[in-house]
């Protein structure tokens, strides 16, 4: 019986715990407040949303290979920024890069996988202008905006126009316009002349918008020799004589990247530079690599290398560039970063990633850019951007040659004129 005792209190003491514990699983849990989420995180809530994508791609063979590298570093460092700063919409922006080799067949693969199987919202690039032209039609055909920062064929925007194209370097007609005009003021008594130009789309349309600008200064200019080298090439010792021997006033050039380094390597023991004034390409890239072969006194254009247009955001953008990669940064990765801020801006203002409202959005839009304000003009979607020419000169600050009696040229003075484009067009079928 005393055993018996024992169980039934113990029983009954596990009954009085075990009961309302039961009962509590059976009502709902006090409300809690909910926790304040700390400020840092609160400060980028929408990162978490898909990204936005933008297929870059670059032609990293030949010429262009310096050009779509360093192109490739100022269009990373923006991307960078905006990251930082929270990306766009509160979208951060990822960058799938592609190479075309600087062949057509390979850039039109790569377009196609970067919009297919990548699903990028947006394309940058390329370099060749070949390649742009070849790209075009593609990324037209799936709808998809392409900005050009390097291939600057006057096609782009004129002949071949597409509204999912917008361009953000001058285009030929206006750079060799440009360009032109720097020639005729440092050698105005010039008649006749002489060109050298890459074979390819963009040397072609140098040289026809070089022509046409000569001979409105000069009305009985005089075209001697159209030197074609392809683009590539090696040994340009026969162009070099042929153009010599015509004894021109003055030769102008689009030559640019490792063929004008190597044409100017070539040409001076000739005493080309001597003879004879002569105008190029001679960017930043170009002056490095030549180092103190660089002839002074000799001619360039370019499209907006630091020492070319030394404004304050410029500098800043100096600054940074030399953090990333220790050197000074030239035109190509200024483009590119200012097409990244343009792409940035656009889709601000449309507050969408959708693609007709982006385009509605760009067109008629100025950007405080890293050369100045430029404008996309509404009709051809062409940047309102500027031309640079100099004189190749030594200066102490730098260990490269640069430039001296720099002029800019803003877009405004150089485009083709609206009724010129629509004239064009009504012969090439594009209709707007």
């Amino acid at each position: 019986m005393k055993r018996f005792a024992v169980l039934i209190t113990i029983v009954f003491v596990l009954s009085l715990l075990v009961v309302p514990l039961v009962m509590a699983q059976g009502k709902p849990a006090p409300a809690k407040e909910p926790a304040k989420a700390p400020a840092k995180a609160a400060a980028k809530p929408a990162l978490s949303k898909e990204p936005i994508k933008i297929g870059a791609i670059y032609d990293f063979a030949g010429p262009c290979y310096m050009y779509s590298e360093t192109g490739m570093l100022g269009l990373r460092i923006a991307v960078e920024e905006i990251n930082a700063k929270g990306g766009i919409l509160g979208r951060k922006i990822d960058v799938v890069v592609r190479d075309t080799e600087a062949k057509v067949d390979v850039a039109v693969r790569e377009v196609k996988d970067l919009l297919l199987r990548e699903k990028v919202n947006f394309l940058i690039g390329p370099c060749s202008s070949g390649t742009g032209l070849a790209m075009q039609v593609v990324h037209t055909e799936y709808k998809t905006i392409r900005i050009s920062a390097i291939a600057n064929t006057e096609a782009q925007t004129v002949d071949k126009f597409s509204p999912y194209f917008f361009q953000v370097v001058p285009n030929t007609y206006m750079e060799a316009t440009a360009a032109t005009r720097y020639l005729n003021k440092k050698v105005p008594a010039a008649k006749k002349f002489c060109t050298i130009n890459p074979d390819y789309e963009f040397g072609r349309r140098q040289a026809a918008a070089f022509e046409e600008e000569i001979k409105r200064l000069v009305p009985d200019a005089e075209i001697l020799y159209h030197a074609w080298p392809k683009f590539g090439e090696r040994d340009y010792t026969a162009f070099i004589t042929a153009i010599m021997a015509k004894k021109p006033d003055a030769v102008h050039s689009s030559l640019f990247g490792g063929d004008l380094v190597a044409f100017t390597k070539q040409a001076a023991p000739y005493g080309f530079f001597e003879k004879t004034p002569f105008i190029a390409l001679y960017d930043l890239p170009v002056l490095i690599a030549l180092g103190p072969d660089a002839p002074e006194g000799t001619f360039g254009f370019a499209r907006g290398d630091f020492f070319q247009d030394p404004n304050p955001k410029m500098m800043e953008f100096v600054d940074k560039f030399k953090k990333a990669r220790g050197a000074y940064p030239d035109a190509w990765a200024v483009q590119n970063y200012d097409a990244v801020y343009l792409l940035k801006a656009g889709i601000e203002k449309a507050k969408t990633i959708e693609t007709e409202a982006v385009i509605k959005a760009l067109e008629g839009l100025s950007l405080d850019s890293l050369r100045g304000n430029f404008t996309i003009r509404p009709l051809d979607h062409m940047g309102s951007v500027p031309c640079y020419q100099g004189t190749i000169a030594t200066d102490p600050k730098y260990p490269f040659k640069v430039w001296k009696d720099i002029t800019r040229v803003p877009g405004e003075q150089v485009l083709r004129p609206e009724a010129s484009v629509r004239e064009i067009w009504k012969k090439t079928g594009v209709t707007r």
